[in-house]
């Protein structure tokens, strides 16, 4: 029998700015440290579990109350969970509908944390994403998105990548989408075996690539932007997903928008870009924490001694 497909991520990322947040900060006003060690170990359970989402009752509850261990009761969970619905923390119609915590910037967040699987399935019923809206599903994403049903019946499967599946009965757009294909590969010009394998594989580079780059637009905000997907580049994201798979890959991100020195804080007015930290010698080298921040000034005039002829010799991809 094969495995399950994995819902969830083995780690999830925090904004920085996470605890100054409004809502953040009417919470725990009203529910004090305790509601903010409750939330955190929620957000731990909803990522790990389903990646998006987490249904409620009472007990869970009782099962969040044990394992947050900081004296709230079952009831405070649930008190706790109503008040982040009533600050929009969580989605007030899902949660309504569905007793199912979940948000729209929860759900863009795991899309792209999940970036690189073949297909993200989302229950359609629970799904706050506007498919039209880059900035909630990058297009790279979009057509690796298969929207369920609540009821997750086989017949109830959507495919995002063809428009036709957007609204109406599910069944008979799908069929029609069936039909529609059927006809689409009969009037199609015959290409052969390796030109068809050829075009598919590029496409799915293509949609790699972007993905990896939506990404690094997301984490390194103090980076230029990436413009182009050039050859060059698609061959160093599939060489880093080969050796470190995507979750490295976004640690490193995180590493490089944290430190000070590739961020341009040095003796040299320098500061990395996208490529230079692809590059395979650099990536192992962030990954390793020889760029992570150190104390004093002592420190930074020796890192930036320490890397003085990595700066004369930087290349770009």
């Amino acid at each position: 029998m094969a495995r399950p497909l994995k819902e969830g991520v083995d780690y999830w990322t925090e904004d920085g700015n996470f605890y100054s947040n409004k809502k953040i900060r009417l919470l725990r006003s009203e529910f004090g440290s305790n509601g903010m060690y409750i939330l955190n170990y929620i957000m731990c359970e909803l990522y790990t579990n389903h990646g998006y989402y987490e249904n409620f009752d009472m007990d869970w509850c009782g099962i969040v109350s044990d394992g947050a261990v900081c004296g709230g009761s079952p009831n405070f969970v649930a008190e706790f969970i109503k008040g982040c619905v009533r600050r929009s923390f969580f989605d007030k119609r899902v949660f309504d509908s569905f007793s199912v915590i979940t948000s729209k910037e929860i759900q863009r967040r795991y899309i792209r944390m999940v970036c690189t699987r073949n297909q993200i399935r989302l229950i359609k019923e629970y799904c706050l994403l506007d498919f039209d809206d880059p900035l909630d599903v990058p297009d790279m994403i979009r057509e690796k998105i298969v929207l369920k049903s609540v009821s997750d019946t086989e017949n109830s499967v959507i495919d995002i990548g063809n428009p036709i599946n957007y609204s109406g009965n599910t069944q008979s757009k799908v069929k029609e989408s069936k039909v529609k294909k059927s006809k689409e590969k009969n009037t199609l010009p015959a290409k052969t075996g390796m030109q068809s394998v050829s075009a598919d594989a590029e496409r799915r580079g293509s949609s790699t690539a972007q993905s990896i780059i939506d990404i690094f637009h997301s984490i390194c905000v103090s980076y230029p932007k990436v413009r182009s997907i050039s050859d060059a580049r698609k061959k160093a994201i599939q060489a880093r997903l080969r050796v470190h798979g995507a979750d490295i890959i976004r640690e490193v991100f995180e590493k490089a928008e944290s430190s000070d020195f590739l961020r341009g804080k040095n003796d040299r007015n320098w500061s990395a870009d996208f490529d230079w930290i692809m590059a395979d010698r650099n990536f192992a080298k962030i990954l390793d924490g020889k760029y992570d921040n150190r104390g004093g000034n002592n420190a930074k005039s020796e890192r930036t001694d320490t890397h003085t002829d990595e700066l004369k010799g930087i290349r770009y991809l």
